[in-house]
């Protein structure tokens, strides 16, 4: 008797999307880009999922045209970013956001700030419950912003009730234009989180400085400064995730008051 054949699915060949997927790629919508690596704790927070298994996943959103993955730092892996098809999945298309790679760096490193932050609870002084994006805020603060204040590149929600502001600095802005920034966070926030990635050299002295001079100002004009807080963004956050570095304990740290993350 022969064997009947098995009717061919309708479907054969097309991408399914997990309920999984949607998480993830609403949270890449919501950071704008993220380290393709990195991916693999937003996936599986517990941190289960392999590099070589989250690869896997954006591949096969690629495959479905979800998302676009670019190479640019060798010790960093690729940028992955949505495409259009993959905003409007999840999202509404903002067209004026289409932006070179290049572009898409600061948000990345955003996202893996966003990530050590979340895992390593000491440094943001309380474990982080909530995030809020720079777009998210500024669209909730526009009269603040209209009249000049400085938009962090997040705001982490954290579980004692309060909030931090986090700044990525990559490159030099020079003294007084990050110094302005420093001090606004600092008189906003009651705690201001700047990450610096590690390859950019002696950046984060520069930064240590800048913090410690917005302390010094704020305390000049008789009010009490947030608290000032430094971390090292490292090259690989998968697998393994490290411990954030902490900011030196120098004189001038002891002097201005700042929080070792």
């Amino acid at each position: 008797m022969e064997q009947q054949s098995r009717k061919e699915r309708s479907d054969k060949g097309c991408i399914r999307i997990n309920a999984r997927d949607f998480r993830c790629l609403s949270w890449l919508l919501e950071m704008g880009s993220a380290y393709e690596d990195d991916l693999a704790v937003v996936l599986d927070p517990a941190m289960r999922t392999s590099r070589d298994a989250a690869r896997a996943v954006v591949r096969r959103w690629r495959q479905a045209d979800l998302v676009q993955a670019d190479g640019l730092f060798a010790n960093r892996g690729r940028i992955v970013r949505l495409t259009e098809d993959g905003t409007r999945l999840v999202g509404e298309v903002d067209h004026a956001a289409v932006a070179p790679v290049t572009a898409a760096v600061h948000a990345a490193e955003t996202a893996r700030t966003r990530l050590l932050l979340e895992h390593q609870p000491q440094a943001a002084g309380s474990a982080v419950v909530g995030w809020i994006s720079a777009h998210r805020w500024r669209a909730e603060n526009r009269a603040a912003v209209s009249a000049g204040a400085c938009v962090p590149d997040g705001v982490a929600q954290l579980a004692d009730g309060s909030c931090a502001a986090v700044r990525v600095e990559r490159v030099y802005q020079g003294a007084a234009s990050m110094t302005t920034a420093a001090t606004d966070l600092l008189r906003r926030f009651p705690r201001a989180i700047y990450a610096v990635p590690g390859m950019s050299g002696g950046l984060a002295d520069l930064v240590e400085e800048a913090l410690a001079r917005a302390v010094g100002q704020i305390r000049a004009d008789g009010s009490e400064p947030g608290t000032p807080a430094f971390v090292r963004i490292p090259d690989r956050l998968v697998p393994g995730l490290p411990a954030l570095v902490a900011c030196r304990a120098g004189q001038e740290n002891r002097r201005a008051g700042l929080t070792p993350a």
